[in-house]
């Protein structure tokens, strides 16, 4: 189910939930994994983060329990890139460790990406 829509973006609820809430915020313009981003995609990121944040406060959410990131290869199920929006508590005890708070190989927070996409070269 769609929940937001724009010209660049498009956020909708994942159909294997993980927590009480778990949409994903996907670009329209095609962009295969986190590994394939530049410092000029790093807007991009800002926006989608900014898209989440506001869908997760709309359903009562804080930044004190939600969590915003990407899968990293080879964790991620499609190659489209998009954004994990997680409405906390998680679902099952396995989900913190396919969504780890301060990241790991199979998943970077937002923020993190963000600050990884503007750092130099």
């Amino acid at each position: 189910r769609i929940v937001f829509e724009n010209e660049g973006f498009i956020a909708f609820h994942d159909i294997k939930p993980d927590a009480e809430l778990h949409l994903l915020v996907v670009p329209r313009e095609h962009f295969g994994t986190v590994k394939e981003l530049a410092a000029d995609d790093q807007k991009m990121i800002v926006q989608m983060l900014e898209i989440g944040q506001m869908l997760l406060a709309e359903n009562g959410f804080s930044e004190g329990n939600a969590r915003f990131g990407f899968h990293r290869p080879p964790f991620n199920s499609i190659h489209h890139l998009h954004m994990h929006c997680l409405g906390l508590p998680f679902k099952r005890r396995y989900a913190e460790l396919m969504f780890p708070e301060k990241g790991g190989p199979g998943f970077i927070p937002a923020k993190r990406l963000i600050e990884k996409l503007s750092a130099p070269a």
